[in-house]
């Protein structure tokens, strides 16, 4: 599924290379157990569709008292959650509760990038924002853990991954570098040095491979043993 900055969002089939197009939001996410979508529209607005078939909406919330087109979302791995961010503000939503938002996470001074729950300790999550830090939180707390700093521009993007069995984090920021962090020492072990841009990483969930991808259209491909 992808969604881009018009609001289109289009449903692939990789088996048979067909899509489908709907008009709904820029952000979206599988909520593959339940055979849902959820979809952010600049509004601040979320919408929950069944994909079974057609697209059949479940409920539709204002989820923020903003209208923001640089909004995030991630999906919790196993519990009934939805996180999304807009401004400074992250919030915590849970289906099983109609959707109620059960806490709010206020530190960041500007623009949430990206969300992602950290899937070896699905009680935490991390944060990247336009105040170039990235913030790691606990689902239980009100304040963050802790906070990574060292990016000289916006941290656009995160991935958790696990190196030698131990947790780090890859993120990537508008200086042209993508960081590694060891979140046991809670500080960046090393910088992976780019031209431009970098806009998405992402860590392989099962092999040693970290994917960067920067505004000039370049794809690297990182050893995540080595980090060449």
């Amino acid at each position: 599924m992808t969604g881009d900055t018009r609001g289109c969002v289009k449903i692939w089939n990789y088996d048979t290379e067909s899509q489908a197009s709907y008009g709904i939001a820029s952000k979206v996410k599988f909520i593959a157990r339940k055979r849902w979508l959820v979809a952010v529209s600049d509004d601040c607005v979320v919408h929950i569709y069944k994909y079974e078939k057609e697209l059949e909406k479940v409920t539709t919330f204002k989820a923020h008292d903003c209208d923001n087109p640089r909004i995030s979302l991630d999906v919790h791995p196993t519990q009934p959650y939805v996180l999304s961010g807009c401004f400074g503000q992250i919030k915590l939503w849970d289906w099983n509760q109609d959707w109620n938002c059960i806490q709010t996470f206020e530190e960041h001074s500007d623009d949430i990038r990206e969300l992602k729950f950290n899937l070896e300790d699905t009680n935490s999550f991390a944060s990247a924002s336009y105040d170039d830090t990235v913030k790691v939180w606990s689902l239980d707390s009100l304040k963050s853990k802790y906070t990574l700093s060292g990016h000289l521009g916006t941290v656009y993007c995160l991935d958790f991954f696990t190196r030698d069995g131990q947790q780090y984090l890859i993120s990537g920021s508008f200086d042209g570098t993508a960081k590694i962090w060891d979140l046991h020492k809670k500080e960046c072990v090393h910088t992976l040095e780019h031209e431009c841009h970098v806009y998405p990483v992402f860590a392989h969930p099962s092999l040693p491979v970290l994917i960067t991808a920067t505004s000039n259209g370049a794809v690297r491909v990182w050893s995540s043993t080595n980090f060449r």
